[in-house]
């Protein structure tokens, strides 16, 4: 799932964005988390720090649309940038802060797909730079790169995810904390062989030391198997110990 933001004090031009992002979703197959702002202060009052697109409007009371673009870029140098404006004479000064470009308002079809083409290309882009076997993380003002075989679960805890990353020597972990859900982080990390234990934890199969009852051993944390998740969990355990990928003590 996205996350796209809309900054704009014109009502009638968030409704209409809204619209025409939901329906290339739908027609794409992508999955947006939307956000709507008034203004570029109420924008940064939500402490939004985490959308992949911004959508800007750069007319605004108080701070403007390229003021705020500045800010943004003073933490974020991944996130993606696109002015809806009347005011044309202003396009060139997108160039100051990496925008993607700008498109004029009223916001017509043909504008909106070709800004939104691009910038899902280059949302896809990052994903393959990635590479096989690790995944992006963004947290707050950053984007970081951890390999799937270093994490050891995730937990969620009020809409909010905990990458639990084991280090090498094993000595320790490092907590990794993100916005979002449960359902997305199974949906990117099954492939890898991870596995819900409980409706809050997410186990990367290849860590676990011991299964004794109910009970999973990881290195330094112990977590609980549900019984609404035991049967999965353990049938997903058995098809992984059967590959010679894990080797443990039951």
């Amino acid at each position: 799932m996205y996350r796209i933001s809309i900054v704009d004090d014109e009502g009638a031009a968030c409704v209409r964005l809204e619209s025409m992002i939901t329906d290339y979703g739908q027609k794409h197959g992508y999955e947006y988390e939307l956000s709507r702002y008034g203004s570029a202060e109420e924008y940064l009052a939500a402490g939004d720090d985490d959308s992949d697109i911004i959508f800007l409007d750069i007319d605004m009371p108080g701070v403007s649309g390229l003021d705020l673009a500045k800010k943004i870029r003073e933490t974020r140098d991944d996130v993606i940038l696109i002015f809806c404006t009347n005011l044309q004479q202003f396009a060139l000064n997108g160039y100051e802060v990496e925008a993607l470009g700008f498109i004029v308002k009223p916001v017509g079809q043909y504008s909106f797909d070709l800004f939104m083409n691009k910038a899902m290309r280059r949302l896809s882009n990052s994903s393959i730079v990635a590479g096989a076997g690790s995944i992006h993380l963004k947290t707050v003002g950053s984007r970081l790169l951890v390999n799937v075989k270093d994490i050891g679960y995730v937990e969620v805890r009020r809409h909010k995810l905990y990458y639990h990353i084991y280090k090498k020597d094993g000595s320790a972990e490092e907590v990794i904390q993100i916005r979002g859900s449960m359902q997305e982080a199974e949906s990117k990390l099954a492939q890898y062989g991870f596995a819900r234990c409980s409706i809050g934890y997410l186990v990367n199969l290849s860590h676990i030391t011991s299964i004794k009852g109910s009970e999973v051993y990881l290195p330094q944390t112990i977590l609980s198997v549900s019984r609404n998740y035991r049967k999965p969990f353990m049938e997903a355990f058995m098809r992984r110990l059967a590959s010679g990928e894990i080797g443990v003590k039951q």
